[in-house]
Parts: C-alpha cells; structure tokens; sequence
C-alpha cells in the first residue's frame, strides 16, 4: 500500500510548501499529494483552495500577491519536482484552466518521473491519459448508483486505472467490481486508526492522509 502525505506533513509547515513535502518524506511516506492550480500571470502553484484568504479568487492573484496574503512563499510545481525528484507525486487537477500547462510540463519529463494525475473533474482525465506517459486517476466524493456510470468513458484510456475514493463514498463490492476490471483503488479521508487499518484490510493500493502514526510512520520529521 503506498503511503502518500497529504499535501505533505502539515503539522509541521504549512501545507502544499517544500518544508511540508521534505517534513513527509523525512518521516517515511512513500509520496506525497500536492494541488495544482493556475496564477493570474499563468504558474502552476500548489495551492488548494479556490480563494484566498483576502477573499480574493486565486486564479486572479500572482504568484507574489498569493504568498503575500499566505504569509509564505507559494511553490510551483516545477520548484517542487526539481527539490524532490525521487518522490511518488500524486497531482491533483484542481482547476480545468491549468490542463494545458500541466500537461504540457509533464510531457517533457515522461519516463523520468512517479507521477499521478488526478482530479474531480473527470472529463479531462482521458486527455491526460493520452498526452501523459504517467498514471491517472479520478477522485471519488460520492457513492455511484453503479460503477460502470463511473467507468464508462475510462475503460478506453489504458493509463486511467486509477480511483481515489473518499472513505464515506467506498466499500468493499464497490472495490472488488474495479479490482476486477483492472483499477487500482486509493482512499483520502481517513481520520483516526480504525479507519486507517480498514483502509489496509480492504487491500486498497494506495492511501493519502495527514496521519503517519496511524499507518506506521513516525509523527515528527527528522532534523534538516
């Protein structure tokens, strides 16, 4: 089961920041889960939410203007895979409008990298798995009626094999009809050590959590 850090280990730097990603990977995760989203000025930035903290939409602020109100300095993505370039990166989509840019960073490291694309918006996930040499996945929030509604537009895409579930949104049937056609599932969303061991009795293949204690991992990062 890879263990991937939610947007790093955020109980010791701010989250979605190099210190958060070095603090995880000091600490044993295999990965780490990181957002992508566009600034006004065009950089792929990690940074999860759709507004700031001024209240202002993120798409519509500089890189500067987001670190300023943040009160640290906002990474990009190419900053992030160049300090850590031996990590598993899970990159979650979070805007349509850096696609394209993302797409095309990517592109220029196939082969070179442990990537993951991800998103809540499926409907670009089958271009990413053409253009990508890497992995993608769709994020499950909710319960479908039946799976093959999820799964339809996927099964074409050979590198779309990947779900991430919400932990309220999966259960068992539901990972053995996409173990059976060939998905890999993954979890967010587990919060204490019981949801954790069942995420590893129910055999999933990858989980993603800001807990290191409850999947085996030291809880403090080691010195720099």
């Amino acid at each position: 089961m890879r263990l991937i850090a939610h947007r790093g280990l955020s109980r010791s730097a701010p989250e979605n920041t190099l210190a958060a990603f070095a603090s995880a990977l000091s600490v044993g995760f295999h990965g780490i889960e990181t957002d992508v989203r566009l600034s006004s000025e065009g950089e792929l930035i990690l940074y999860h939410d759709r507004i700031s903290r001024l209240g202002l939409p993120v798409a519509a602020m500089t890189r500067a203007e987001l670190s300023q109100s943040e009160g640290y300095l906002v990474p990009t993505l190419t900053e992030a895979l160049d300090a850590f370039p031996d990590a598993l990166w899970n990159i979650e989509l979070k805007a349509a409008a850096a696609a394209v840019p993302l797409m095309a960073l990517l592109k220029q490291m196939s082969g070179r990298r442990q990537v993951i694309v991800t998103s809540l918006r499926h409907e670009l996930m089958p271009v990413a798995a053409e253009t990508l040499q890497f992995e993608c996945g769709l994020i499950v929030w909710h319960r479908p009626i039946a799976l093959n509604s999820l799964l339809y537009a996927a099964m074409p895409h050979q590198r779309l094999r990947i779900l991430v579930w919400h932990y309220e949104a999966m259960d068992l049937t539901l990972l053995q009809q996409a173990n059976a056609l060939g998905f890999r599932n993954y979890i967010f969303g587990a919060q204490n050590q019981h949801e954790h061991a069942m995420c590893a009795e129910l055999g999933m293949h990858g989980v993603i959590t800001d807990y290191p204690e409850f999947v085996g991992l030291d809880c403090a990062p080691s010195l720099q």
